[in-house]
């Protein structure tokens, strides 16, 4: 992956993840109550997730593109990271929906 892949990419997933934190924060009233708090602390690990993703592009923009070599593998196991515990919060969110 290259650095301006990987800027991109990750601005996508962080506009992503933002619209989708939104989308939930608008639906928060519709969780039955005895689901509302596991369901507010998986959006507060959406949020999280957002947050350091942003820590994380910030870090990376800083790396010199000769340098890139050496930390792209990083990048893309951090992606995979991210990905995975999306989905993880994602399915627990929606599990939140049909209690």
């Amino acid at each position: 992956m290259k650095k301006d892949e990987f800027k991109q990419k990750t601005v996508d997933v962080i506009n992503e993840l933002a619209d989708y934190i939104t989308k939930l924060e608008e639906k928060a009233e519709e969780i039955a109550e005895d689901a509302k708090e596991e369901y507010s602390e998986r959006l507060d690990k959406l949020k999280e997730m957002k947050d350091n993703l942003s820590a994380k592009l910030a870090e990376y923009e800083q790396v010199a593109d000769t340098k890139w070599d050496v930390v792209k593998e990083s990048a893309g196991n951090f992606f995979t990271t991210v990905s995975d515990a999306w989905k993880e919060n994602f399915d627990k969110i929606a599990d939140a929906f049909r209690k």
